[in-house]
């Protein structure tokens, strides 16, 4: 894989992970509050790239 390509995974990565931290902070460590919560957050954005960095960190949280 190219370098440039491989660091910018690395910080979308990165960016999911703080994304999923935020909404287990914001729940105060509650799995299925933070899911929910980053599921409300979609109807507050039309950006696609924020939905899918959205949904990406729900995923995300399921693999804590």
């Amino acid at each position: 894989m190219d370098k440039e390509i491989e660091k910018l995974a690395n910080n979308y990565k990165e960016i999911i992970n703080k994304t999923s931290e935020l909404a287990l902070k914001q729940n105060d460590g509650d799995i299925r509050k933070a899911r929910k919560w980053l599921k409300e957050q979609l109807f507050y954005t039309a950006d696609r790239a924020t939905n899918e960095l959205i949904k990406l960190s729900i995923d995300n949280i399921l693999d804590y």
